[in-house]
Protein backbone atom coordinates (compact mmCIF):
# COMPACT_ATOMS: atom_id res chain seq x y z
CA UNK A 1 0.00 0.00 0.00
CA UNK A 2 1.11 3.79 -0.98
CA UNK A 3 -0.34 5.99 0.65
CA UNK A 4 -0.32 9.86 -1.00
CA UNK A 5 -1.37 12.65 1.27
CA UNK A 6 -1.89 15.47 -0.56
CA UNK A 7 -2.15 19.22 0.74
CA UNK A 8 -4.07 21.59 -0.79
CA UNK A 9 -3.09 24.35 1.91
CA UNK A 10 -0.35 27.43 0.86
CA UNK A 11 0.35 27.57 4.33
CA UNK A 12 3.67 26.41 5.35
CA UNK A 13 3.19 23.75 8.80
CA UNK A 14 0.10 24.70 8.90
CA UNK A 15 -2.84 22.27 10.06
CA UNK A 16 -3.18 20.54 6.80
CA UNK A 17 0.34 20.09 6.56
CA UNK A 18 0.66 18.51 10.07
CA UNK A 19 -2.50 16.47 9.86
CA UNK A 20 -0.57 15.03 6.41
CA UNK A 21 2.63 14.43 8.34
CA UNK A 22 0.97 12.75 10.91
CA UNK A 23 -1.20 10.24 8.81
CA UNK A 24 2.17 9.59 6.96
CA UNK A 25 3.80 8.79 10.16
CA UNK A 26 1.39 6.21 10.92
CA UNK A 27 1.05 4.50 7.94
CA UNK A 28 4.87 3.84 7.65
CA UNK A 29 4.36 2.24 11.30
CA UNK A 30 1.98 -0.38 9.49
CA UNK A 31 4.04 -1.60 6.94
CA UNK A 32 2.82 0.91 4.10
CA UNK A 33 4.97 3.57 2.15
CA UNK A 34 4.13 6.90 1.44
CA UNK A 35 5.02 10.62 0.48
CA UNK A 36 3.42 14.09 1.35
CA UNK A 37 2.66 15.89 -2.09
CA UNK A 38 1.97 19.55 -1.92
CA UNK A 39 -0.58 20.61 -4.43
CA UNK A 40 1.14 24.06 -4.54
CA UNK A 41 3.96 22.53 -5.75
CA UNK A 42 2.46 22.33 -9.00
CA UNK A 43 1.43 25.16 -12.01
CA UNK A 44 -2.23 24.92 -12.33
CA UNK A 45 -3.96 26.63 -15.16
CA UNK A 46 -7.28 27.67 -15.31
CA UNK A 47 -9.31 25.85 -17.66
CA UNK A 48 -10.17 27.75 -21.26
CA UNK A 49 -13.17 25.24 -22.48
CA UNK A 50 -11.67 24.86 -25.58
CA UNK A 51 -12.45 21.34 -25.54
CA UNK A 52 -9.91 20.09 -27.57
CA UNK A 53 -8.84 17.29 -24.98
CA UNK A 54 -12.39 16.04 -25.93
CA UNK A 55 -13.46 16.62 -29.16
CA UNK A 56 -9.90 16.95 -30.88
CA UNK A 57 -8.57 13.98 -28.94
CA UNK A 58 -5.18 16.05 -28.14
CA UNK A 59 -3.57 16.74 -24.89
CA UNK A 60 -4.40 19.84 -23.22
CA UNK A 61 -2.74 22.86 -24.69
CA UNK A 62 -1.88 24.66 -21.80
CA UNK A 63 1.28 24.35 -20.14
CA UNK A 64 1.50 23.66 -17.01
CA UNK A 65 1.58 20.74 -14.59
CA UNK A 66 -1.69 19.25 -14.65
CA UNK A 67 -0.69 15.80 -16.13
CA UNK A 68 2.19 15.48 -13.93
CA UNK A 69 -0.36 16.18 -10.94
CA UNK A 70 -2.75 13.41 -11.66
CA UNK A 71 0.15 10.68 -12.70
CA UNK A 72 1.37 11.25 -8.87
CA UNK A 73 -2.17 11.12 -7.99
CA UNK A 74 -2.59 7.91 -10.00
CA UNK A 75 0.66 6.35 -8.26
CA UNK A 76 -1.56 6.42 -4.62
CA UNK A 77 -2.82 3.08 -3.24
CA UNK A 78 -4.81 4.78 -1.16
CA UNK A 79 -4.80 8.86 -0.90
CA UNK A 80 -5.51 11.22 2.40
CA UNK A 81 -6.28 14.97 1.26
CA UNK A 82 -5.64 17.62 3.76
CA UNK A 83 -7.28 21.28 3.22
CA UNK A 84 -7.97 24.64 4.79
CA UNK A 85 -11.40 26.00 4.97
CA UNK A 86 -11.36 29.52 3.31
CA UNK A 87 -14.85 31.21 3.27
CA UNK A 88 -16.80 28.21 3.78
CA UNK A 89 -15.01 25.99 1.46
CA UNK A 90 -11.09 25.05 0.30
CA UNK A 91 -9.12 27.60 -1.19
CA UNK A 92 -9.20 27.77 -5.04
CA UNK A 93 -6.54 25.65 -5.93
CA UNK A 94 -8.49 22.75 -5.75
CA UNK A 95 -11.30 23.95 -7.71
CA UNK A 96 -9.20 24.88 -10.42
CA UNK A 97 -7.75 21.09 -10.48
CA UNK A 98 -12.02 20.01 -10.25
CA UNK A 99 -12.44 22.19 -13.68
CA UNK A 100 -9.80 19.97 -15.84
CA UNK A 101 -12.86 17.34 -14.96
CA UNK A 102 -12.39 16.27 -18.33
CA UNK A 103 -8.80 15.26 -18.34
CA UNK A 104 -9.78 12.93 -15.44
CA UNK A 105 -10.78 10.61 -17.62
CA UNK A 106 -7.83 9.15 -18.61
CA UNK A 107 -7.15 8.11 -15.06
CA UNK A 108 -10.61 7.40 -13.45
CA UNK A 109 -10.69 4.05 -14.77
CA UNK A 110 -7.36 2.70 -13.17
CA UNK A 111 -8.10 4.85 -10.13
CA UNK A 112 -11.43 3.59 -9.36
CA UNK A 113 -12.84 2.39 -6.22
CA UNK A 114 -9.24 3.31 -4.33
CA UNK A 115 -9.84 4.25 -0.66
CA UNK A 116 -9.77 8.08 0.18
CA UNK A 117 -9.85 10.26 2.98
CA UNK A 118 -10.46 13.95 3.25
CA UNK A 119 -9.90 16.41 6.07
CA UNK A 120 -10.93 19.35 6.17
CA UNK A 121 -9.44 22.11 8.63
CA UNK A 122 -10.93 25.31 10.12
CA UNK A 123 -11.79 27.41 13.34
CA UNK A 124 -15.51 27.06 14.02
CA UNK A 125 -18.21 24.04 13.34
CA UNK A 126 -20.30 27.01 11.17
CA UNK A 127 -18.19 28.54 8.69
CA UNK A 128 -17.32 25.24 6.41
CA UNK A 129 -20.24 23.80 5.26
CA UNK A 130 -19.32 23.51 1.52
CA UNK A 131 -15.67 22.63 2.76
CA UNK A 132 -16.12 18.35 2.80
CA UNK A 133 -18.35 18.54 -0.51
CA UNK A 134 -15.70 20.47 -2.67
CA UNK A 135 -12.99 18.49 -1.74
CA UNK A 136 -15.22 15.05 -2.12
CA UNK A 137 -15.98 16.16 -5.78
CA UNK A 138 -12.50 16.09 -6.68
CA UNK A 139 -12.02 12.91 -4.94
CA UNK A 140 -14.90 11.34 -6.64
CA UNK A 141 -14.11 12.89 -9.84
CA UNK A 142 -10.49 11.10 -9.77
CA UNK A 143 -12.38 7.19 -9.39
CA UNK A 144 -11.66 7.50 -5.57
CA UNK A 145 -14.28 5.48 -3.18
CA UNK A 146 -13.96 7.88 -0.09
CA UNK A 147 -14.07 5.76 3.46
CA UNK A 148 -13.79 8.85 5.48
CA UNK A 149 -14.31 12.90 5.46
CA UNK A 150 -14.82 14.90 8.50
CA UNK A 151 -12.88 18.66 9.44
CA UNK A 152 -10.80 19.01 12.43
CA UNK A 153 -10.99 22.20 14.36
CA UNK A 154 -8.47 23.96 15.15
CA UNK A 155 -7.57 27.87 14.47
CA UNK A 156 -3.92 28.18 14.74
CA UNK A 157 -1.34 26.57 13.03
CA UNK A 158 -0.78 22.92 14.97
CA UNK A 159 -4.01 23.49 16.97
CA UNK A 160 -5.71 20.31 15.27
CA UNK A 161 -2.85 18.50 16.90
CA UNK A 162 -4.29 19.43 20.26
CA UNK A 163 -7.57 17.78 19.78
CA UNK A 164 -7.79 14.09 20.77
CA UNK A 165 -10.64 13.36 19.05
CA UNK A 166 -8.81 14.02 15.65
CA UNK A 167 -6.19 12.57 16.24
CA UNK A 168 -8.28 9.31 16.85
CA UNK A 169 -10.28 9.85 14.18
CA UNK A 170 -7.25 10.12 11.80
CA UNK A 171 -5.76 7.20 13.15
CA UNK A 172 -9.19 5.02 12.30
CA UNK A 173 -9.59 6.96 9.20
CA UNK A 174 -6.33 5.61 8.15
CA UNK A 175 -6.88 1.76 9.41
CA UNK A 176 -10.03 2.13 6.39
CA UNK A 177 -7.53 2.88 4.10
CA UNK A 178 -4.90 0.76 4.83
CA UNK A 179 -7.53 -2.54 5.31
CA UNK A 180 -10.06 -1.60 2.57
CA UNK A 181 -12.08 -4.20 0.72
CA UNK A 182 -14.59 -2.67 -1.75
CA UNK A 183 -17.75 -3.87 -1.46
CA UNK A 184 -21.07 -2.49 -2.54
CA UNK A 185 -23.14 -0.12 -0.54
CA UNK A 186 -25.66 -1.49 1.90
CA UNK A 187 -29.33 0.17 2.58
CA UNK A 188 -28.61 2.30 5.99
CA UNK A 189 -29.93 5.21 7.73
CA UNK A 190 -27.16 8.31 7.58
CA UNK A 191 -27.26 12.03 8.21
CA UNK A 192 -24.84 12.11 5.76
CA UNK A 193 -24.74 10.81 1.92
CA UNK A 194 -22.63 7.72 2.16
CA UNK A 195 -20.97 8.10 -0.77
CA UNK A 196 -19.71 11.42 -0.60
CA UNK A 197 -20.41 12.13 3.23
CA UNK A 198 -22.14 15.66 2.16
CA UNK A 199 -24.73 16.77 4.76
CA UNK A 200 -26.48 19.10 2.17
CA UNK A 201 -29.68 18.10 0.51
CA UNK A 202 -32.38 19.29 -1.86
CA UNK A 203 -35.77 18.85 -0.74
CA UNK A 204 -38.36 16.98 -4.18
CA UNK A 205 -41.26 16.63 -1.86
CA UNK A 206 -42.67 15.38 1.06
CA UNK A 207 -40.08 13.62 2.78
CA UNK A 208 -38.11 12.55 -0.43
CA UNK A 209 -34.84 14.23 -0.51
CA UNK A 210 -31.39 14.17 -2.96
CA UNK A 211 -28.13 14.66 -2.38
CA UNK A 212 -26.54 17.39 -4.96
CA UNK A 213 -23.21 15.90 -5.33
CA UNK A 214 -24.07 12.20 -6.21
CA UNK A 215 -27.42 12.83 -7.04
CA UNK A 216 -29.25 10.26 -5.09
CA UNK A 217 -32.46 10.04 -2.97
CA UNK A 218 -33.15 9.17 0.52
CA UNK A 219 -36.22 9.24 2.86
CA UNK A 220 -36.16 11.29 5.74
CA UNK A 221 -36.30 9.26 9.22
CA UNK A 222 -36.38 10.41 12.81
CA UNK A 223 -33.10 9.75 12.97
CA UNK A 224 -31.92 10.80 9.87
CA UNK A 225 -31.81 10.00 6.38
CA UNK A 226 -32.64 6.29 4.92
CA UNK A 227 -30.44 4.98 1.94
CA UNK A 228 -31.49 2.18 -0.74
CA UNK A 229 -28.63 -0.45 -1.60
CA UNK A 230 -29.89 0.31 -5.02
CA UNK A 231 -29.71 4.15 -4.81
CA UNK A 232 -26.52 4.02 -3.52
CA UNK A 233 -24.84 1.72 -6.01
CA UNK A 234 -25.96 3.84 -8.90
CA UNK A 235 -24.57 7.41 -7.80
CA UNK A 236 -23.65 9.64 -10.25
CA UNK A 237 -19.54 9.07 -10.27
CA UNK A 238 -19.83 5.08 -10.20
CA UNK A 239 -18.63 4.11 -13.98
CA UNK A 240 -21.64 3.12 -15.48
CA UNK A 241 -23.14 6.78 -15.24
CA UNK A 242 -19.71 8.52 -15.74
CA UNK A 243 -19.09 6.74 -19.05
CA UNK A 244 -22.81 7.74 -19.86
CA UNK A 245 -22.46 10.91 -19.30
CA UNK A 246 -19.19 11.79 -21.36
CA UNK A 247 -20.24 9.59 -24.20
CA UNK A 248 -24.23 10.24 -24.42
CA UNK A 249 -23.79 14.08 -23.42
CA UNK A 250 -20.06 15.42 -23.43
CA UNK A 251 -19.52 14.33 -27.22
CA UNK A 252 -23.10 15.12 -28.72
CA UNK A 253 -22.70 18.67 -28.04
CA UNK A 254 -20.06 19.10 -30.10
CA UNK A 255 -22.91 18.21 -33.29
CA UNK A 256 -25.62 20.20 -31.29
CA UNK A 257 -23.68 23.42 -31.12
CA UNK A 258 -23.03 22.83 -34.82
CA UNK A 259 -26.75 22.53 -35.58
CA UNK A 260 -27.35 26.02 -33.78
CA UNK A 261 -24.12 28.29 -35.58
CA UNK A 262 -26.35 29.97 -37.71
CA UNK A 263 -28.66 31.22 -35.29
CA UNK A 264 -26.08 31.57 -32.86
CA UNK A 265 -23.94 33.99 -35.51
CA UNK A 266 -27.48 35.89 -35.99
CA UNK A 267 -27.58 36.37 -32.36
CA UNK A 268 -24.25 37.42 -31.81
CA UNK A 269 -24.19 40.09 -35.03
CA UNK A 270 -27.19 41.54 -33.08
CA UNK A 271 -25.47 41.95 -30.30
CA UNK A 272 -22.24 43.72 -32.34
CA UNK A 273 -25.06 45.95 -34.04
CA UNK A 274 -25.81 47.26 -30.71
CA UNK A 275 -22.94 47.86 -29.67
CA UNK A 276 -22.92 45.08 -27.01
CA UNK A 277 -20.45 42.99 -28.02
Amino acid sequence: MHLVALVASFRRKGNSELLAKLALQEALKNGASGEVVYLKDFSISECTGCMKCVFKGVKCPLEDDVYRFFAKVKSADGLLLTAPTYVLSPPGLLKMVVDRYLLMREYFEEIYSRPAVSIGTGGLPNWGQFQLPMMNIFLLSMGFRIVDSFIAYGAGPGESLLNNKTISRLKSSLRNILKFQNKPFQSQISKHCPVCFSTLFERIEGKRYRCPICFIEAEEREDGFYFSEDNLNNHRWTKEKVKDHFENWILKTEVIFRKKLREIHKRKTELVAHRVV
